[in-house]
């Protein structure tokens, strides 16, 4: 019982440190509106996963990389974080 109270202790703490962190991402100005640069991040890791699936398939490699459906979000998201680290890290 007292490792249930303890998770539940870092469960509480790990939401109170997000929700006291939300508001510090970096904000874009495009065209006057203010932008949250995590989106940016996504669309362009999202746009480079769709470029990446056609030079998959040209190199012979799509058949082998695994379930299209697990392979290509953890791309997705990993190449959003790479984009997320070379433009805004600190």
């Amino acid at each position: 019982m007292d490792r249930i109270s303890r998770g539940g202790q870092y469960a509480g703490l790990a939401l109170g440190c997000s929700l006291l962190s939300m508001g510090c991402d970096p904000v874009l100005d495009v065209d006057g509106a203010f932008f949250p640069a995590w989106m940016f991040c996504l669309v362009v890791g999202t746009t480079l996963t769709f470029l990446v699936y056609p030079l998959f398939v040209r190199l012979g490699i799509e058949g082998y990389v695994g379930p299209p459906v697990l392979i290509y979000p953890c791309l997705a998201l990993f190449l959003t974080l790479a984009v997320w680290l070379v433009f805004f890290r600190t």
